[in-house]
């Protein structure tokens, strides 16, 4: 029997009040109809590997080398994948809770050049990692650190400068925590408007379930995309919004009244120096078990700014995405109606 994984639970049960909301909690909101350029392109296959249900949280590293967490395997929970030998060349880690084991990981963070951390959301934990070992076959943990939850669970971590970190997660009653080096919870940022607070249903949780953190440090700019609805926030790494943007389709936000099935907004972001690029379905599923729509066909790419810019649409649904800035490519994992499997696409001059 197949189980649907944990992060795809958290797509299906949040459901949207009737009443309507003042929209000023997304501070500098702004909405738009339509991309200015859009194109089609078709995914290509880069391996044969298939698989049941979806690897998640790509990571790429030295624009080489491709982490991604296999669904289906209970024995061995990450592959390194080299994009140059297009194979496997490292197998590491399995289901547990002792040392080099997971999970639920939820993002890989780098902590210098040679210091790579795995964060597992279900332990609260990450685990250190040499790069240069783990690439050479070695892969026995360094280290391991457990993460506040004093003012509640980070889902996603994200590094900001030498001493801080920044969560999305559930914070009564914020949306973003600050973490100290030691991982410890120092501020909580934004709060969630009150009429959204369920502490019984955790409503205010999934209203503001994010696709992970993406952090430009040449900026210093922070992206994140909601996967409730078809919105993207720019913030400063001092938690402030620069810009909520919301558009093109259908998923609205909570204060129009306007109610769907359950989200269906974006996925994990990836970004280049100078675009983000999200995954967005924009899809409302026939049943509470039509999980697959939650993966989109769309690329919407934003410079960091948070203008829209072009709508890329593909032949499959997407279940994750990372760029290679150098290569000029999102790297992908794709549903090919039967199984999920590894791909890419080539991107344009202007979509770099």
């Amino acid at each position: 029997m197949r189980y649907i994984p944990l992060f795809i639970i958290f797509f299906l049960f949040m459901s949207c009040s009737k009443d309507k909301r003042d929209a000023q909690y997304f501070e500098n909101y702004h909405t738009f109809s339509s991309f200015p350029n859009e194109r089609l392109d078709k995914i290509k296959s880069l391996d044969s590997n298939t698989f049941e249900l979806p690897p998640t949280r790509l990571f790429i590293l030295r624009d080489t080398y491709i982490f991604l967490e296999n669904s289906d395997n209970d024995e061995v929970v990450l592959w390194i994948y080299d994009l140059q030998k297009r194979t496997v060349i490292q197998r590491l880690g399995r289901k547990g809770k002792g040392p080099g084991e997971f999970l639920g990981i939820t993002g890989y963070i780098k902590l210098d050049s040679n210091t790579l951390g795995i964060y597992d959301v279900t332990l609260c934990r990450i685990t250190y990692y040499s790069i240069d070992k783990l690439l050479s076959g070695f892969s026995k943990p360094d280290s391991m650190k457990k993460v506040s939850t004093d003012f509640g669970i980070p889902y996603f971590i994200q590094k900001i400068d030498s001493n801080r970190y920044v969560a999305s997660g559930m914070f009564h009653p914020n949306r973003y925590a600050i973490l100290d080096r030691n991982l410890n919870i120092i501020s909580t940022h934004l709060p969630v408007p009150q009429k959204l607070l369920d502490l019984a249903n955790n409503k205010y949780t999934y209203s503001f379930y994010h696709s992970g953190i993406l952090y430009n440090d040449s900026l210093k700019r922070l992206a994140v995309g909601m996967k409730t609805y078809d919105m993207l926030q720019i913030l400063n790494t001092d938690i402030e919004v620069i810009k909520s943007v919301h558009g093109p389709d259908h998923n609205f936000p909570d204060w129009t009244g306007k109610q769907k099935l359950s989200p269906e907004g974006y996925s994990p972001l990836t970004g280049s120096t100078h675009k983000i690029y999200g995954v967005y379905s924009g899809e409302t599923p026939s049943t509470i078990n039509d999980w697959i729509k939650s993966f989109g066909k769309n690329i919407h790419i934003f410079d960091w700014e948070g203008q829209p810019l072009k709508r890329i649409r593909t032949d499959y649904r997407i279940g994750n995405i990372v760029i290679s800035e150098s290569q000029k490519r999102l790297y992908l994992v794709y549903y090919d109606e039967e199984y999920f499997r590894f791909g890419y696409i080539e991107l344009q001059e202007d979509e770099i």
